[in-house]
This record gives structure tokens, sequence and C-alpha cells, in this order.
């Protein structure tokens, strides 16, 4: 029975094989032990709960080759270093010993037994004439003659089995094809099935025939131009920005990295980061299914399966259930909603307890959410990011990028579905905006970076224009035009106001701060407010030195490299300056 077992199951690898399933699902496979089998199951049993995991998750497939090999509905059941899973193998131990020792075999059973005598080198029975009867071997008789019969015709596989090619392999698809057409009850994919195979654009997943494409994003994804190339780095998102890749290449490996939650204001990068680990694994590992969704799709999801429901067994959200990774946007928006809340908290819960990831974002940090102290614990048990507003040298260089590979870089219109009769009546090329042109918008711009791209093509418009006219793009220009997109359009900030914020924030008076005394706690309040003065007003470093007692530019440079060096060895201080530069900004 248990050679028999392995015969039937080297045949699902085969399988999965020639259709070029994921090899690490064929790896699993090839992994496992075949147990026992009967007229109804096969019996694997797998050398980690991990593994075991995966195959139940893709138990419908391989039980759809079971089905095609041994032309029977036929489950697949696994179960871990000889113990059944609970609520989900229905071997147990015990029975697998049991149907190892059956004596009566099963119909399935004797008929894969009876093809060990069929080997290509025993002639077939011949007539007078010397040539085989045509009635001895009709094409496909028995239906196993298709099913375990080579493409080789007739060549030992990983099975040892080497039988007489009755049917070519196109021949045995298309009669296949044919049977399942015809059988009222052959098995048709689940809507659950039908909707991570495609239908759902959040879900992201490999799966033969699902149509999706490697290395992209779901077909039509507006979103798969965020990714982690795509993202500006700067010293007020780098924890998040770092946080958010390492939580992808970690996507695989059980407990390491089990959770991201990125707070922050709006339209700093919050979701470009979320949807830049989805299009990661889309890409490099499609096996993973992603489920990604903002605050209000989840909460209509939740809705709509909840009224839908026709009895006390069905799923709710199955597909956030079923999913490797859960992405959740907004998550602030669930707060609030009694009865979606409790489910939150079970689904995140879950996925902790499997060994599954999470991914949250958010406008301000858990202990901040007023939700239940279950959900905030769960959402600071992994990484916690604070993503800032940003400086100047962070928003130049968004600008700068912006201009150069999208504005300027616009030209390359190859593989694009563009029409370009229509832009052959637009202007050749957008206005010229200069370094110094790049540098004030940078200036005078908001703090939020969803803002800046709009901002700069504006600009760049306009500089199309005064340039028909024979003009340049003036300063005066950008100041009118950053009103549109900015609550105010050039925010001043004097160094006072620094002064006066990181005093309270450290407890140091204003002598202590700008004086002689070099005490450790108010010698690092005098560095910080250094740093924050260079970042943030419109000083040269002599000038901020003249402002801190008479301090030369040397000792200011020191104080910048004291305070980077403090801000990337300590997460802690990193962030008290990251708050710090915000309540500034706010004060100001």
């Amino acid at each position: 029975m248990d050679n028999e077992a392995r015969i039937l199951l080297d045949d699902v690898i085969e399988f999965c094989r020639r259709d070029e399933r994921e090899p690490r699902l064929i790896h699993m496979l090839e992994q496992c032990q075949a147990v026992a089998f009967d007229d109804e199951s096969l019996t694997v049993q797998v050398p980690s709960r991990f593994a075991y995991t995966y195959l139940v998750k893709q138990r419908e497939s391989i039980e759809a080759y079971l089905e095609e090999i041994s032309f029977m509905p036929m489950r697949l059941e696994v179960v871990v270093d000889g113990r059944g899973a609970a609520g989900e193998s229905r071997a147990t131990a015990a029975s697998v010993r049991e149907a190892s020792r059956r004596q009566a075999e099963p119909p399935l059973a004797s008929i894969l037994a009876d093809t060990k005598s069929m080997r290509r080198e025993d002639p077939l029975p011949s007539n007078e004439n010397g040539a085989a009867p045509q009635e001895s071997v009709p094409a496909a008789t028995h239906p196993l003659d298709a099913a375990v019969s080579t493409p080789t015709g007739g060549e030992t596989g990983r099975s040892g089995i080497s039988v007489v090619n009755t049917v070519s392999p196109d021949t045995f698809r298309r009669m296949m094809q044919e049977m399942r057409a015809g059988d009222p009850g052959a098995k048709k994919p689940s809507t659950g099935e039908a909707a991570a195979r495609g239908n759902n654009p959040t879900m992201v997943r490999a799966a033969a025939g699902d149509g999706s494409q490697p290395g992209r994003g779901p077909a039509g994804d507006i979103n798969a131009k965020y990714t982690f190339d795509s993202f500006v780095a700067g010293d007020e998102n780098r924890h998040a920005f770092n946080s958010a890749m390492r939580f992808a290449a970690f996507a695989e490996e059980p407990g390491q990295c089990p959770s991201l939650f990125i707070y922050g204001n709006s339209g700093l990068g919050k979701t470009h980061l979320l949807f830049a680990v989805r299009n990661y694994l889309a890409k490099e590992k499609p096996y993973i299914r992603v489920k990604y969704a903002n605050s209000q799709a989840y909460l209509d999801d939740y809705m709509n399966e909840l009224g839908g429901q026709r009895g006390p067994g069905s799923l709710i959200m199955r597909e956030y259930r079923d999913a490797d990774i859960l992405i959740i946007d907004d998550v602030q928006n669930i707060v609030g909603k009694q009865a979606s809340v409790e489910f939150f908290f079970q689904l995140v819960d879950s996925f902790i307890r499997d060994g599954k990831k999470v991914a949250f974002a958010s406008d301000r940090a858990p202990k901040d959410l007023a939700m239940d102290e279950r959900l905030t614990s769960r959402f600071s048990h992994g990484m916690l990011c604070l993503v800032s507003e940003p400086g100047f040298e962070m928003k130049y260089v968004i600008l700068k990028r912006y201009y150069e590979n999208i504005i300027n870089g616009s030209g390359n219109l190859d593989g694009l579905n563009v029409d370009t009769s229509l832009l052959s009546m637009l202007p050749e090329h957008e206005g010229h905006l200069t370094d110094e042109h790049l540098r004030h918008m940078a200036e005078i711009s908001g703090n939020n970076i969803r803002n800046l791209e709009s901002f700069c093509e504006r600009c760049a418009g306009l500089a199309a224009e005064r340039e028909a006219s024979g003009l340049e793009l003036s300063a005066s220009d950008i100041d009118e035009t950053a009103k549109t997109y900015f609550n105010t359009a050039r925010k001043i900030i004097h160094i006072d106001m620094v002064q006066r914020v990181v005093e309270e924030f450290y407890h140091v008076s204003h002598e202590e701060l700008i004086g002689p005394r070099r005490t450790a706690t108010i010698a690092f309040a005098r560095h910080v407010a250094v740093y924050l003065a260079n970042n943030l007003c419109e000083m040269t470093t002599p000038a901020i030195g003249s402002e801190f007692g008479g301090r030369d530019h040397s000792t200011v440079l020191n104080s910048l490299k004291v305070v980077e060096n403090k801000m990337r060895e300590d997460r802690r201080i990193y962030e008290d300056v990251q708050n710090l530069k915000n309540t500034i900004m706010l004060k100001s």
C-alpha cells in the first residue's frame, strides 16, 4: 500500500511539472512521505507545520490532480510527523498505520499494482501475421492507461512504472476536457478560488491559469507605480523605508518581521510603502497571497459579506483569512465601529498566532488610536515606524527626480497605450526648470508629498507659457502657484522658535542653551538646536553659530555630525528630533 501511495504522489508531482506549477509546490510535495491511500483519499506526511499549512492551502489543486489521475474524486489528507492537525486532517496516526496494514486492496490500488506488470519490453500478443491485434490494446480503453502513460512512449518515470503509450498528451488533455464538459457533477472552481485567481484586483496570487502576469501587479492596477525604487528616502522616513523592505524580504520566514506599522500625517508616503510591499511580492514572490485594502474597503467587504451570509457556517471575509500577508491602510478609520473592530481584532490575532504577517498604516501611533488595548498591543508587536514631514533636502530631491524622470522623460512612449495624434498637438517640451527654481519650490512648498508632483507639473507648464512669451519663470510666479497647493506659500521659521521649542523639550534655559556650559544634557540640547536650525531656517552656518554665543562654522558642523550619529545609533533620539521638527513647523 505504501508503495502505491508513493506512486500516486509521484504522479501528482509529474502533473505539477507538466503544468509548470510553482517550484515551491513541487518542492513541498517531494519532501512529503506518502503513507497510505484508499479508494477515497491519499494521506501524506509532511516534515513541518509550515509545510502542512502550505499544502492545506493547495489542497484543492492537488485533489484536482488526484481526480485526473485516478478518474474518481479523491481527498488529500495531510498529517504532520504522523499526527493529524486538529480540524483539518481526517486521518489520525492510528488510522494511517491501520490503513497500511489492510490486506484487501481497493480497486484503485489493484489497478495501480497491475500496471507494474506492464513493461515495454513485454511483447503484446500477436496475430498470425505477426502484428499486434487492434482489439488487444484499444486507445484509452482503460482510464488509467491515459493517466499513467508517458509522452516519451513508455519511458520509466519517477514512479518506476513503464507502460505502453496508448494516447498522446494532447489527445489525453482533449479527452479529459470532453469528459468533464459532459459531466454535470464535474468539479468547478469555488467562489473563493475564483476571487483569488484574479476577480479581485487586491488579491495577488500565483496559480495555474489565473491569468496573472509574472513580475507585475494586478492587471490594470494604477498603483503598480508605487515601488521601493520610486520612493524617495530621507532622514524623515528612512526607518519606515528600511523596515518596509525588511518586511518584504522576510515575507516567507515565519517569526521574522511579523508585523509592520507605519504612522504619520497624511501625504507623507505611508500608502506608497504599503503598495511597494505588495508590488514587490507580486513580482518576486507571486505564490504568496497578499490581501491589500484600505479601511473603507475593509468595512465595505465586512458589511457586504456579513449581510450576504446564508447560514451560520458561512465564512466572513474569506479572502482576508486565506491571505498569507494582510495589508490594511488607514486603520484609524475602523475606530468606533464595535462589530467590525471585534472581527478585526480576531483577524489580526489569528494572523499572528498562525505565524502569518500583517502590515498597517495610520495617521497616529497605536497608543493614540483609542482602540482596545488588545489591538494596540498587537500593532506594537513588530516594527513601529514614524514618517515625519519632509525637510528642504527631501522635498528638493522629490521635485528634482519628478522633473527629470517624469516631465523631461515623458518623451519615451514605447510600450504605452497612448494616442500620439493628440500629443502631437501639444507643445513639444514642457518649460525648463532650473536648479534654482527647484530649490525655491522646495523652500516654499508645504509638507504634503502628494501635492509636490502636481505642484512641479504646474510650475513646468507655467515656465513653458513664460518661455513662449520670451520671458522666464520668476520666483513670484512660483510663489503664486504654491498658494494653490499649500496652506502657506512661504513659511519662514525663525531661529528663536527653534531655540524656544528645544529649551522646553530638554528643560534648559535660554542662557544655558547659548552659553559656554558643557554638561552632557545642555551640550546635547545645544547640538539638537543647531541641527534643527540648519534644517529649518534659511541661514548660513556662520549665522547659526552667531546665534549660539558666537560659535564658528566648524563648531556648527561638529554639532550636525554629533546629532546625525546619535540618530543613527538610537531610534529614540531620531524620533525625538522628528517630533521637535514637527512641533516647530506647527508653531511657526
